[in-house]
């Protein structure tokens, strides 16, 4: 019997890689989207079932209709620093879409949910304490969801995810920009370059979400956790020297050439192994990765 999955956020990079993974596995894979969503372009377009869906829309017909076997809740607002104009856009997206979604499936008896997070929740290392608007939206929605737990026995995941690079991303991320500037030979104006970052290829993050999809499918009883999904570590200045000694060319980084942003996260969170998504482990590694971009 197939498995059927309703996704959240499936036009954006790790959802539409989920979902291709999803139907590779021979899940039946149903989407909520934006009316105005751009859909033509994506590879999996004409195997998705897409339900769109309007801002603070009752979710419960869609979900009752679906009745999907896990919820896979990717969709969100990210915004590094945010506009007074963009506070609605961020509560709209991040807390009442989730809400409504959780509200949805308790009317529905769908009770398994992987959510997720952000390690920008816990700025310094805190155990709770968010870097920016959008870390909070996100630790609001994780507590939001408690409820739904605790009242509705509903079954919950969090995957609280770094940085993630990969093949086919257009976002305009730390690695490749970095490959950016060693094939243009442009300057690039950079940080010191001192902090820290996190990074998971996202075939890697995407089998974070199959493991845990089928621990929720293995256990008898109801799942409530928070995992990590945790990559290879290193200073940007670090990063930078070996992009460009993998890929043959030295960056032209000026360090120091802008300021650090304001709260810039220096060191991560360092989740121990009993927090990490149990049985997981990275496979892909950036040099390779970079080595593929190179051919």
């Amino acid at each position: 019997m197939s498995r059927r999955a309703l996704v959240t956020g499936i036009t954006g990079f790790i959802g539409g890689k989920l979902a291709e993974r999803l139907i590779a596995d021979g899940w039946s894979v149903d989407a909520l989207v934006r009316p105005n969503s751009d859909l033509s372009t994506l590879p999996y377009a004409d195997t998705v079932t897409f339900h769109q869906i309007s801002d603070g829309q009752d979710l419960t017909p869609v979900v009752g209709q679906v009745k999907p076997d896990v919820v896979f809740h990717l969709a969100s607002l990210y915004l590094a620093e945010h506009r007074p104009d963009q506070v609605g856009a961020l509560v709209g997206s991040n807390i009442l879409f989730p809400t409504l979604l959780a509200e949805a499936m308790a009317a529905s008896g769908v009770t398994r949910l992987i959510n997720t997070g952000t390690a920008w929740q816990q700025f310094n290392g805190a155990d709770y304490l968010p870097v920016n608007l959008y870390a909070a939206t996100k630790q609001a929605a994780e507590d939001l969801l408690l409820y739904y737990a605790d009242a509705k026995s509903l079954s919950l995941v969090t995957l609280r995810l770094f940085d993630t690079y990969g093949e086919g991303d257009k976002r305009r991320k730390l690695i490749q920009i970095l490959v950016d500037a060693v094939r243009n030979r442009e300057p690039l104006a950079m940080s010191p370059g001192e902090q820290i970052v996190d990074l998971t290829h996202v075939d890697d993050v995407v089998n974070a979400f199959i493991l845990t999809a089928e621990r929720l499918f293995a256990e008898s009883g109801q799942l409530r956790e928070v995992r990590y999904v945790s990559g290879e570590r290193q200073r940007v200045r670090d990063l930078a020297e070996m992009v460009g000694r993998t890929l043959g060319q030295k960056i032209p980084a000026d360090f120091g050439g802008r300021p650090y942003r304001a709260r810039e996260v220096m060191v991560p969170p360092a989740p121990g192994e009993d927090e990490m998504v149990p049985g997981w482990s990275p496979i892909h590694t950036i040099k390779s990765y970079l080595l593929g971009t190179s051919a």
